[in-house]
This record gives C-alpha cells, sequence and structure tokens, in this order.
C-alpha cells in the first residue's frame, strides 16, 4: 500500500472504493496496521503547525523529507504515541479481553470519536449521526463516532442500553460488546452487558436481529419477545421467551425480576442506588427472587425484600448485608 494513499485515507480524501481496500488492507495483517498507526501519528504531528489547506502532494514530501524539522516531528510524535498507544492497549484489554478480534485501528486512533457515560441511577439517551436512539441505562458506557463510514455502522458498549435503530440495509449496525457482537439494519433492541454480571442479554423488541459470538461461524437470529443470553463461564448462548416490556422497564425507573439469582438482583440494586450489598447467607447465594420494585426509595426496596422474600437486612459500615430470616 502507498503511503500517499494512506494519508489521503487519513486525511477523509478517499473515496468509498479506495476506503474499503485501505480499511481491508489494514485488517489483514497486524504489521499493516502498525504501520498505519506510525504513519498516522506522523501525519497528526506533522500537520499541527500547518494550515488545513495543505494538498497531498505537498504532506508526502513532507514525510519523505530530511531536513531539519525533523527533531520537532519526532518530538510531536513521541508526544502523540505517548498518548495513543497506551489508549490502544487499554482499549484492547478492557473492551476485548480474551477476545482474538483485530480491532479496527481507523475507529479508535479518530479524533472524531464519542464516548458518553452514566454513574449509578443516572440514564442518557444519545442521538447518533444516522439519527437512531440510545438510551444508556445507570454505569452504562457507550462509544461510537461522529460519523458513520460507508459500509457499517458501529459502537462498542459496556453496560445496559435500549437501541432504537433507523433502518439502513446498506449500513448494519453492529454493538460489540465484551463477548458478543449484535447486527441489525434496523430494530428495537436491549443489550446486557455489565463486566461484574456473568451472563449478557440481548433482548429484541421490534424487527430482527443477529447475535454472533466469537467461537461461532453462524448467527443466532432472534425474533420480537426472545432473549439470547451467553453465560461467561460456560461459554454458550440460549435463547428463551421473555415480556419485552419488563425487560426495558428500567428506562421508566422500574426494576422488575423473574425467578432471578440474588446475587444479579443485588448487583441491578447497586447500579441504581449506589449502595453496596453483600450477601452473608449461602442459602440466599441460590435464591431466586421474583418480584417488581416500581421507582422505589432504597428503603422502600429493603421493606419489600423483607416482605416478599426469606431475606432480612441490616446496615453495617455503609454497607446492606443480606442475610436467611
Amino acid at each position: 500500500m502507498q503511503e500517499k494513499d494512506l494519508i489521503k485515507y487519513i486525511k477523509g480524501e478517499s473515496d468509498p472504493k479506495e476506503k474499503r481496500i485501505i480499511i481491508n488492507w489494514i485488517r489483514e495483517d497486524v504489521n499493516h496496521q502498525k504501520r498505519f498507526n506510525i504513519i498516522k501519528a506522523e501525519y497528526i504531528a506533522s500537520t499541527l503547525d500547518e494550515s488545513e489547506n495543505v494538498d497531498i502532494d505537498t504532506v508526502y514530501h513532507r514525510f519523505s523529507s530530511k531536513q531539519t524539522k525533523k527533531k520537532r516531528r519526532r518530538y510531536y510524535i513521541s508526544a502523540i504515541a505517548s498518548i495513543i498507544i497506551p489508549l490502544m492497549v487499554w482499549y484492547t484489554l478492557t473492551s476485548f479481553p480474551d477476545n482474538d478480534l483485530i480491532v479496527d485501528t481507523t475507529e479508535f486512533l479518530r479524533f472524531d470519536t464519542k464516548t458518553v457515560t452514566t454513574g449509578h441511577g443516572d440514564h442518557k439517551t444519545v442521538i447518533l449521526p444516522d439519527g437512531s436512539s440510545i438510551t444508556l441505562n445507570a454505569d452504562s458506557s457507550l462509544k461510537y463516532p461522529e460519523e458513520f463510514d460507508d459500509d457499517v455502522r458501529k459502537v462498542t458498549l459496556i453496560g445496559e442500553a435500549f437501541f432504537d435503530i433507523q433502518r439502513d440495509e446498506s449500513k448494519p449496525f453492529i454493538v460489540q460488546t465484551e463477548h458478543l457482537k449484535v447486527r441489525v439494519l434496523g430494530t428495537s433492541f436491549n443489550v446486557k452487558s455489565y463486566p461484574k454480571d456473568e451472563k449478557i442479554e440481548t433482548t429484541l423488541v421490534t424487527g430482527k436481529v443477529e447475535v454472533l459470538q466469537k467461537e461461532q461461524i453462524t448467527p443466532i437470529v432472534l425474533e420480537p419477545s426472545e432473549r439470547a443470553t451467553f453465560d461467561k463461564k460456560k461459554s454458550d448462548i440460549k435463547v428463551d421467551k421473555v415480556d419485552s416490556k419488563n425487560i426495558v422497564a428500567w428506562q421508566e425507573g422500574k426494576l422488575i425480576f423473574d425467578k432471578t439469582p440474588l446475587k444479579q438482583v443485588v448487583l441491578d440494586l447497586n447500579r441504581k442506588y449506589n449502595v453496596e450489598f453483600v450477601i452473608t447467607s449461602d442459602s440466599l447465594l441460590q435464591y431466586k427472587y421474583t418480584g417488581e420494585f416500581d421507582n422505589l426509595e432504597l428503603e422502600e426496596v429493603l421493606d419489600l425484600l423483607k416482605i416478599s422474600s426469606p431475606i432480612n437486612y441490616k446496615y453495617l459500615n455503609n454497607k446492606i448485608m443480606l442475610n436467611s430470616e
């Protein structure tokens, strides 16, 4: 691949066909990725003190020259590399642990990507460049580009979100999570993928989605009101029928549980109320809770737990200790 063509792509001046060729070239070999990273860092450094109207040939010859500006350029490159390289390592380790996926370097080396996060008990709605709407649940993070490329609409999710995606058959929409990839054309669905949870859930509300595990070749196709649950320990996926309204009720401040392990219940309560729960009874570790908390205060939740289940509680060192009665 010619360096001149790569610089043209970095500047955003490649046509759709050229973009596809370059992206495929980057993905096919790790050495290609490394070369692209270096050229992009050099380009950014060389343009820090230039106007935006330098043409491709001028930039290309600047890279090739051995003039005295080389020292200053290397200084800029080192400074940029000190930021970009640790970011690349962090992104790969945290977003794709135990994953042999080759990350598209063009995605996180660009400076036109955005990250939206939520804290405990917080919700946020994001409108994407294509008009799609994403509502983030508490303690979640969404990474997306300011503009989608010509082939795909891709976002990365940590946590839980409800997606209402505009249909575009020419640009599939992809949600990348820790272990799964969800692919749609236009639909509404919920994805729950918290690092501390034992399972990842994808629930379809309308339309159709494909759920792909990294070891699989053929995706699982969901129909409305179906949920695909990926067990991280077992590394398998099960599909079941659910009431999708209950799954997405968190958008209205509700928490609805249906034979949910208590360990999962307290994780969800922690995200909503920002209080740490400790299960002190071995029997409760196997207990599955069914109930609904409709915009309740924490004290109301605890009282309802006590009334509707064999659970008692007490406060200790700013933690809520749960034990069996």
